[in-house]
């Protein structure tokens, strides 16, 4: 008996069945039982017990439930039901299911509505470097217009650790100071490769003394390091922390990002999706972030609990306005966790898109080779750095010489730092574009044989990218983007036609040169589809927006590794789309300069 649905047919003379809090029957029961007639979705399976998640009915929102007692069937397979859309219960590939890592409920309080006269209590952090007062004039910004405004009873939690006015450069914030406050300091500077959270440690066991005095909530809302800072709590909520479980219902995240793989905080990523309701919004003209990290941050959030939003008011919460689809999702959701009622995700875009889409994933170790000689297929980039690098490289020149773009070497929650050397670092991607196989030849040696491709004239000549006017924000670049659904189908076409002049086996490893990452990306999948899986895929810069059709289904790589190398001084944004790719393993590492980069990537071919 096999269903992705079921219906609870048992327990109707007790008000419904047992829940248990874990798959063994000496778990804890949960404080309520699952309603007779209630529909829940089967998250796993463990003998004849069952994880579910509820879709409708009432009861625990999530726990663990037997298929029968004393040989009578307590819930039987269903339909999905008509009001769930039909993309998060599409069927993924086996390899790709056993890639899904096991999740843990989410440690919610009991109830709903703790505020006074029946209000939902909600909590607001706010962003890095401004005060209560900002805060509260970004509350009122928001939710202006929803209905339930007068509903909501709000509790502000400024950071800790104090910073003075301009901290962020900012000094138009004087009016509301004097207290400015941030949760971390970012280190060594915002978007960093390696960036970590200094002072995070403070701020978790301040938050769990005011939690203590104030808690619990219904809702958790925060902006920017607000809402990094309240996916940490529910993270470390979820592994077991007990002074934070039972902290909030739900949570509302406004341009939030997840630690970066080379931080010191990159052990803390989520070891599972977590399982709590969420709404996940930004806007891809941030100027603040690269958009890409925080459409990695809803990733860790299980697609049946995220409600996906972008919206179009850059770095700060939305406003909000009746006429338009953001808000009307924004308020289903609030409604949802007012009444109780199980959280079903929209039938929106923002969430059919990325709806198979999870970090991270449970990863299958690489394979080992057989063949003593290996081989390296480089692939450069077909159109070099492009006119719009060169171009913007003489628009940050002329800055430079203008005195309007300043190096800042920061101090710890005293003034933030700049990204070092932005010339030099784009002078080095200018190079990386134009390189040829030859250096990783040199460096080859005699057990790896090294072969390129040659690019027609037109193929040399075509633009992959958005134009530089179209670039959304200045943390990408117009060679960061390839947005055009239909150049997944072109793609696959040059990787067909290149394809015929190669040997194919397994032992071949691929190598991608900016935009011709992507390219050695398709390569790969094309290699795939005829039966060889590459030894490795190794990319340098390669784009970071793909077309959704390149990379909306986890796993095309199958257990392809895949490694990700970017410049160190970059402030590139994660490659998670070529993260999801795999179900094999996938690292991420930074180069100095050429030089470095070639040792490694030959390094790393060696060792495979």
């Amino acid at each position: 008996m096999t269903s992705s649905h079921w219906e609870v047919v048992g327990g109707s003379d007790k008000g419904g069945i047992l829940v248990r809090e874990g798959s063994s029957l000496k778990s804890a029961e949960c404080s309520t039982r699952l309603s007779t007639g209630a529909i829940v979705l089967e998250l796993e399976r463990a003998g004849d017990r069952l994880h579910y998640l509820l879709v409708k009915g009432t009861g625990p929102r999530e726990g663990w439930i037997s298929l029968k007692v004393a040989g009578k069937d307590l819930i039987q397979p269903t339909s999905l039901p008509e009001d769930r859309p039909a993309f998060l219960s599409q069927q993924l590939p086996e390899h790709v299911q056993n890639a899904v890592p096991e999740g843990r409920p989410f440690p919610s309080p009991v109830g709903r509505c703790f505020g006074k006269e029946g209000k939902m209590k909600m909590l607001y952090l706010h962003g890095g470097g401004v005060s209560k007062t900002i805060a509260q004039m970004q509350l009122n910004n928001t939710f202006k217009e929803v209905p339930m405004k007068k509903s909501l009873e709000w509790s502000i939690w400024t950071g800790p650790h104090s910073v003075p006015l301009g901290w962020n450069g900012d000094f138009s914030l004087k009016p509301f100071g004097p207290d400015f406050s941030v949760y971390f300091e970012r280190l060594p500077y915002a978007n960093c490769q390696w960036e970590t959270w200094e002072g995070i440690e403070k701020s978790v066991q301040d938050f769990k003394a005011f939690l203590k005095e104030n808690g619990p909530f219904d809702g958790a809302m925060g902006f920017d390091m607000g809402g990094e800072f309240l996916v940490h709590i529910a993270n470390l909520a979820t592994e077991g922390d007990t002074d934070l479980a039972q902290a909030f219902r739900f949570l509302i995240l406004f341009t939030t990002t997840s630690p970066k793989h080379l931080s010191p905080m990159g052990k803390q990523r989520c070891k599972s999706p977590l399982h709590i309701p969420a709404v996940c919004s930004w806007s891809n003209s941030d100027e603040n972030h690269p958009y890409l990290e925080y459409e990695e941050l809803c990733l860790f959030i299980h697609k049946d609990f995220r409600e996906v939003i972008v919206h179009a008011d850059g770095h700060k919460p939305p406003s909000l306005k009746k006429d338009q689809s953001a808000f009307q999702r924004f308020v289903r959701f609030l409604e949802a966790m007012q009444q109780g009622s199980a959280f079903v995700p929209s039938d929106h875009e923002d969430n059919s898109l990325r709806a198979n889409l999870w970090l991270p994933l449970s990863r299958l170790p690489a394979r080992s080779l057989k063949a003593a000689a290996k081989r390296l297929l480089v692939v450069t980039d077909p159109m070099g750095p492009g006119g719009d690098l060169l171009k913007y490289i003489e628009q940050v020149k002329l800055l430079k010489s203008k005195g309007e773009l300043v190096e800042i070497e920061g101090a710890p929650f005293r003034a933030t730092s700049t990204p070092p050397r932005p010339i030099q670092r784009l002078e080095m991607l200018v190079d990386l574009c134009s390189s040829t196989s030859e250096m990783f030849e040199k460096a080859a040696g005699s057990d790896i044989k090294v072969q390129s491709l040659t690019y027609s004239e037109e193929q040399k000549h075509f633009n992959w990218h958005c134009k530089m006017e179209d670039v959304p924000s200045r943390q990408l670049l117009s060679k960061d983007i390839i947005d055009d659904e239909d150049y997944d189908d072109l793609v696959k076409a040059w990787a067909k036609e290149l394809l015929a002049s190669l040997t194919r086996d397994d032992d071949m490893a691929l190598l991608g040169l900016g935009t011709g990452g992507y390219i050695a990306f398709a390569l790969a999948r094309m290699l795939l589809e005829d039966g060889h899986e590459p030894a490795g895929l190794w990319l340098v810069n390669p784009p970071l927006r793909l077309p959704w059709a390149s990379c909306r289904m986890p796993g095309t790589l199958k257990a392809c590794p895949v490694h990700l190398l970017v410049d160190r001084d970059s402030t590139y944004g994660p490659g998670w789309r070529y993260e999801v790719a795999t179900c094999g393993p996938f690292s991420t590492a930074t180069y100095e300069d050429l030089d470095d980069l070639v040792q490694k990537v030959i390094a790393g071919v060696r060792s495979s």
